[in-house]
């Protein structure tokens, strides 16, 4: 039953054109059509570590862009980076206890992949925890300029 589930996930995620999705639930089919204890274990014990570090590659490329101002200690006592600052904190911090949240309990990580895999692949969202942090951030800041009447 859930080989067909993660076909399903392919076909929509390449249907929504949800490129990453589609890859990771190919692989994961294909993982399943082996059954082998090998790969799986390796995807479980490894992947999350070896995307985040992608990840952090990501995030941390700007630092080193020739010509790239786009990290100035003077922005972050701006209201964008203070607000920025304290997301990323809170998100981390929130990450962390719902990584051990996730371990152990089944019905909480169902919910959540489920929920991550209808955000991704039919609303359009993207399953990144520092993004979310920037999302929120984004909608802190543009209600604190609502309140305060900036633009």
């Amino acid at each position: 039953m859930y080989k067909i589930i993660i076909f399903i996930l392919v076909i929509l995620s390449f249907i929504t054109k949800n490129k990453n999705l589609g890859i990771a639930a190919l692989i994961i089919f294909v993982i399943s059509l082996t059954n082998s204890e090998k790969a799986i274990n390796f995807v479980e014990k490894y992947c999350m570590d070896i995307g985040m570090i992608f990840l952090m590659l990501w995030m941390l490329v700007p630092l080193i862009k020739q010509g790239s101002n786009s990290f100035d200690i003077k922005s972050l006592l701006s209201v964008n980076g203070i607000v920025s600052l304290t997301m990323g904190i809170i998100v981390a911090m929130l990450a962390a206890k719902g990584v051990s949240f996730t371990k152990g309990n089944a019905d909480v990580l169902s919910g959540v992949v489920l929920g991550s895999i209808v955000g991704v692949s039919l609303l359009g969202g993207v399953p990144v925890g520092p993004l979310i942090a920037s999302g929120i951030a984004y909608e802190i800041v543009r209600l604190i300029n609502f309140i305060f009447g900036h633009k």
